[in-house]
């Protein structure tokens, strides 16, 4: 044991004693020396002089006078607008997301803030909020930034890919590209996005896998600036290279059907079967495919994929449609009930279920699945310019993928 240690921890304890007397002494005498001192400042001159630190470029200033005049008025927009992008610029997305939730908080319809606010989360890894926030941003709008708009349509496919929803990030890149904003790390997603593959799954660069990824990536670019010819020759080429590459046959087959080549189309999505005899994917294509052409066929594709995955609402829809094609209203109704339940606020699947039952004689229920169709139909959301990227029309033809992440049905 050190020596004197008992005197030092009570000459320690002395002091700290006296200490304790000044600071009391202090507060004592507290009220005399405040009312000696320059008043508080006030809000109004808080915000002026935040403000004016901002335009000087004097940052740190400026975001310590925001906070002060933010304690003050919590309720002040602006101040909480000011202070999350100061906080973004500098790269503190934790402090940036908290200033942003607050401003969502007090003006939910902001699209910007949610911008902001999903930018943040993306930097912080928090994919799911950060997607649920760029969304938000997409369904309400955002300023008519054109920087802004072109990062958040990326960060967004990137959260999209990483989530498996292909079908979104593909259409949020090609936005990009139907702009002319063509980079290699867009290129790169647009192929992984064909080909279903997360950027975790990935292969590593300088890899045939990659190669594959780059080359229909590229042959994905010339489609959305319908470059179609070109495209097509690059796609016949890998696959006539790369037969048995995952959804190579199955991404081909997507690019066909956008250029209304049905027939050549499906013959890709049964090439994919024959390499993989469980592909969902291609089966549920080829079951849209023939929905009007052939719906008997299609039918046993479709039920086929049912087998395979019984929760895919879309599988269920399918199955429903191509049953009451097929002239078996009764078969059909069961299963677009089923998938009523998980696209409740879809009009496609109520006039399909109106149909049925009213060729079915059940005419009380074919009234109202008529009329809620009418409703969600005159509800529909308008396009607006405003939006950061318009989805298309889920539709027969409509080039997502189904398994994986497409969330409409066929409307």
């Amino acid at each position: 044991m050190e020596k004197g240690g008992p005197i030092r921890r009570f000459a320690g304890a002395t002091a700290w004693v006296a200490m304790a007397a000044l600071f009391l002494s202090a507060s004592a005498a507290e009220p005399q020396v405040r009312s000696q001192r320059k008043p508080t400042e006030t809000f109004a001159e808080l915000a002026d002089r935040a403000k004016k630190a901002s335009d000087e470029n004097r940052l740190a200033e400026a975001m310590r006078l925001y906070t002060k005049a933010l304690a003050i008025r919590p309720g002040w927009r602006d101040g909480w607008w000011a202070l999350g992008t100061l906080e973004y610029d500098q790269d503190h997305y934790d402090k940036g997301a908290k200033a942003f939730l607050r401003l969502v908080a007090l003006d939910p319809k902001n699209g910007t803030a949610h911008v902001m606010l999903g930018l943040c989360q993306f930097e912080l890894g928090q994919d799911g909020p950060a997607l649920k926030n760029l969304l938000a941003a997409e369904s309400l709008g955002i300023v008519k930034e054109e920087q802004l708009r072109k990062v958040t349509l990326y960060h967004l496919a990137v959260l999209q890919l990483r989530a498996g929803k292909f079908g979104a990030a593909r259409e949020s890149l090609g936005q990009l590209v139907r702009d002319r904003t063509i980079t290699k790390e867009i290129s790169a997603g647009m192929g992984m996005a064909a080909l279903l593959i997360r950027p975790k799954d990935a292969p590593q660069e300088g890899t045939p896998g990659a190669k594959i990824i780059e080359e229909v990536g590229q042959s994905e670019v010339l489609l959305f600036t319908n470059q179609f010819d070109p495209a097509r020759q690059k796609y016949t080429q890998l696959v006539a290279d790369f037969p048995d590459y995952p959804s190579l046959h199955f991404a081909f087959g997507r690019f066909l059907l956008e250029t209304h080549e049905t027939d050549a189309a499906v013959e890709e999505f049964q090439a994919e079967l024959k390499r993989d005899p469980k592909n969902v994917n291609s089966m549920l294509e080829i079951a849209m495919a023939l929905q009007l052409v052939d719906p008997t066929e299609g039918l046993k594709y479709a039920e086929e994929a049912v087998k395979l995955v019984p929760k895919l609402p879309l599988a269920h829809y399918l199955v429903g449609t191509l049953r009451l094609n097929s002239g078996n209203p009764q078969g059909a109704i069961p299963e677009l009930e089923l998938a009523l339940r998980s696209f409740p606020e879809e009009s496609g699947v109520y006039y399909a279920l109106g149909t049925a039952y009213s060729r079915a004689g059940r005419k009380a229920e074919a009234v109202k699945a008529r009329a809620e169709f009418t409703r969600l139909t005159a509800k529909a959301p308008k396009p607006s310019g405003a939006v950061i990227y318009s989805d298309r029309p889920a539709g027969v033809l409509s080039g997502q993928t189904p398994e994986v992440e497409r969330e409409q049905p066929p409307q």
